[in-house]
């Protein structure tokens, strides 16, 4: 004998309700269900929604079915939480990989700051009245302090948040000026270049390099290869600018900016790196030798770390 058709609707009704309820029971938050039930979820809210529109078109009562509905729908549809430390560990999954595939942007924007270098270094040893032209008034203060030797001092969290701000808005601006078609980019390889050099004919010509070393050696390499990184990153963007292909100018820079975003924000983690090392170590008033230890081992490291994609897809090569 088969039901009426109300009372199949009900029943429908009420076995989605039910199915639908024993998923969401288990359910803490915007996010609080298990694997298990949350692989469940979408057929049972299917299911609900189908029998929630028959339901409505016979005139079922569905005040329960509805409120579950909505339950689940917050369920399936609600934004992902921002995880800081996810989202970092993401980044720092996908730099060494994003830093290979720049690999000649990134030696065009270290020849270009190694240019700049020798040429404000030439410039001052020449002419030693050039360096109030190349340099700001406190920058030619900080190399002549070099003049007296080495000053130790305590490592300070605010130093070290000082250099991380200071370089960051460096390697920052080097890569968002990769939109001015890529000559923003050169220009500031080029004046931190010019201010390196600068410095080291300034302290050279008063033999004090040992001084100099002394503070630059521990974070210097990881501190360089932050802002190279950076600006290569700002190349692709003037790339993308230049040979935009099919695709619009602007829909090519945005896919750029899209794919070098890692090497961005990766080159600000590294120079966290750079400037806890820099306001921490540097200013200590360690041996010579044990500061070079210190640069060394981080430089290492960071190069094992940029290399690792490569070590993972020999290995994958190996397998197959």
């Amino acid at each position: 004998m088969n039901l009426p058709a109300e009372a199949s609707s009900d029943r429908r009704v009420a076995d989605a309700a039910v199915g639908l309820a024993t998923v969401l029971a288990t359910a803490t938050g915007a996010r609080g269900l298990g694997r298990a039930r949350m692989r469940e979820l979408p057929a049972r809210y299917r299911q609900a929604v189908t029998a929630l529109a028959q339901a409505r078109a016979r005139g079922v009562p569905t005040a329960e079915l509805e409120a579950l509905v909505l339950r689940a729908h917050a369920l399936l549809y609600a934004p992902e939480p921002i995880h800081l430390v996810r989202a970092l560990r993401d980044v720092l999954v996908a730099l060494p990989l994003a830093a290979r595939r720049v690999g000649r942007p990134a030696l065009l924007a270290a020849a270009i700051l190694v240019a700049g270098g020798a040429w404000g270094g030439l410039e001052v040893h020449r002419d030693p009245t050039a360096a109030a032209v190349l340099l700001s008034r406190a920058l030619q203060v900080n190399a002549e302090s070099f003049q007296k030797g080495f000053a130790p001092r305590g490592g300070d969290p605010l130093y070290g948040a000082f250099y991380f701000t200071n370089n960051a808005r460096a390697a920052l601006t080097a890569f968002a000026l990769g939109a001015t078609f890529g000559v923003g980019t050169v220009l500031v390889l080029l004046y931190n270049g010019v201010v390196l050099g600068a410095t080291v004919a300034i302290v050279a010509a008063h033999g004090s390099l040992a001084a100099l070393f002394s503070y630059v050696l521990p974070h210097a390499g990881v501190e360089l290869t932050a802002i190279v990184l950076a600006a290569a990153a700002g190349f692709r963007l003037a790339d993308a600018l230049l040979r935009p292909g099919w695709a619009g100018r602007l829909d090519a820079l945005a896919r750029a900016a899209r794919e070098t975003l890692p090497l961005a924000v990766g080159s600000a983690a590294l120079l966290v790196v750079a400037g806890i090392t820099e306001g921490w170590i540097a200013p200590l008033a360690w041996p010579l030798a044990a500061k070079a230890a210190v640069g060394a081992a981080l430089d290492l490291g960071l190069v094992l770390y940029l290399a690792w994609p490569a070590r993972a897809q020999s290995a994958e090569g190996v397998a197959t």
